[in-house]
C-alpha cells in the first residue's frame, strides 16, 4: 500500500464506517429501497462528478472520461422509471487544488469496487450498471499511484483528506436522509 493511500484510508476509515452503515440499512432486493439507494448515491455522486469535471481532473488523471460513472446511474434510475431532483441539497463542492480534486477522486473511485459487491446482491432484472460498472484490471492502481504522485507533501495531504472526508460526509447525509424517507414514507411528500 503506498503512503497516499494508507493516510488517506487510515484517517476516513470512521467516515467510511459510518457510509457504509447508513447505506447498509437499504434493503436492495426490494425495489423502492434500491431507488432510494440509488437516488442517495446520486444526491451526493453527481455534484461531486461535476465538480472534479469543473475543477479539470482530467489534468491528473487522463483517463477520466472512461471512470465517469453519472451517465450509468441516470441510466439505472431511468430504468426504474425515477426521476431525479432538479436540484440536489446544496452546491457542488468547490476543488480549487489538485490536492482536492485527489481527495473527492479517491472517494468516487474508491466507491467503485464496493459497488461490484453490492451488484451481486441485486436480484435479477434489477438495473446494475452503476453498482458493476467495468474498471479495467490495473485502474485503482493506476491511480493510487498518481495520488502518491500528488500527495507527497503533508499540506497536499492534509488537503486531500479535508476533501475526501467532505466526500464521505456527503455520502453519509444523503444515505441518511432517504434512508429516513423510505423508513418513514409518510415524514414527507416526495415519492420515488
Amino acid at each position: 500500500m503506498n503512503a497516499a493511500h494508507k493516510a488517506l484510508r487510515d484517517a476516513t476509515a470512521p467516515a467510511h464506517d459510518r457510509v457504509d452503515a447508513a447505506f447498509g440499512g437499504f434493503d436492495l432486493t426490494d425495489r423502492e429501497s434500491y431507488a432510494a439507494f440509488l437516488r442517495a448515491h446520486a444526491e451526493a455522486f453527481l455534484p461531486i462528478e461535476a465538480a472534479l469535471e469543473a475543477a479539470g481532473v482530467e489534468r491528473l488523471i487522463d483517463d477520466w472520461p472512461e471512470r465517469k460513472r453519472g451517465h450509468l446511474i441516470r441510466e439505472d434510475l431511468a430504468f426504474l422509471n425515477v426521476r431525479l431532483p432538479d436540484a440536489f441539497g446544496g452546491p457542488p463542492p468547490v476543488l480549487d487544488t489538485d490536492a482536492a480534486i485527489a481527495g473527492m477522486l479517491y472517494v468516487l473511485e474508491g466507491s467503485r469496487l464496493g459497488g461490484k459487491f453490492l451488484a451481486r446482491k441485486l436480484p435479477p432484472g434489477f438495473p446494475r450498471a452503476y453498482l458493476d460498472a467495468d474498471q479495467p484490471s490495473g485502474n485503482w492502481r493506476k491511480l493510487l499511484d498518481r495520488l502518491d504522485t500528488i500527495l507527497y507533501q503533508p499540506a497536499e495531504l492534509a488537503a486531500a483528506i479535508d476533501a475526501a472526508q467532505a466526500a464521505f460526509d456527503a455520502f453519509e447525509r444523503s444515505g441518511n436522509r432517504w434512508l429516513k424517507d423510505i423508513s418513514c414514507p409518510n415524514a414527507n411528500s416526495k415519492s420515488i
